[in-house]
């Protein structure tokens, strides 16, 4: 139950830097501000590092809960949202090594913007299980 009620708690960390990094890299991007573009870089870095150990500590939180029905359809968008938010924004990162080719610099702009998608859709299936079904709180809602 420790992961489970932490997870809520450090994930407003990677969020906040993986969806301001996305906004920052696209508008320096198309508005052709370099230090738009590399603070949102920084940010995509740190948020990803970080979305990595809270990703590993909701795993750990997930196997000490139970769910109900109700929550199951919730906890599996969740989690499919939480996996699809690593795996776009891990290739990303691999893509933004090779920036100096034009097909790159494509596929890491279209990578951040599907990764900004699923990092939100993350958030509000994560904000309707703590919210919404009283998952990790102190009273379940019905």
């Amino acid at each position: 139950m420790f992961f489970a009620k932490l997870h809520p708690l450090l994930v407003h960390l990677p969020v906040g830097l993986l969806v301001s990094g996305a906004v920052f890299e696209l508008y320096g991007r198309i508005r052709g501000d370099e230090t738009a573009a590399t603070a949102g870089w920084f940010n995509i870095r740190l948020g990803f590092v970080c979305a990595v150990a809270v990703m590993v500590v909701g795993f750990l939180g997930v196997m000490s809960l139970e769910f109900s029905e109700k929550s199951k359809p919730f906890l599996s968008k969740h989690l499919l949202y939480a996996c699809s938010t690593g795996i776009l924004f891990m290739l990303a990162l691999i893509a933004g090594r090779f920036k100096s080719k034009v097909w790159a610099r494509w596929l890491y702009c279209l990578l951040i913007f599907f990764g900004l998608w699923t990092v939100l859709s993350t958030g509000f299936y994560g904000g309707e299980l703590v919210h919404g079904f009283g998952i990790a709180t102190l009273q379940p809602v019905d």
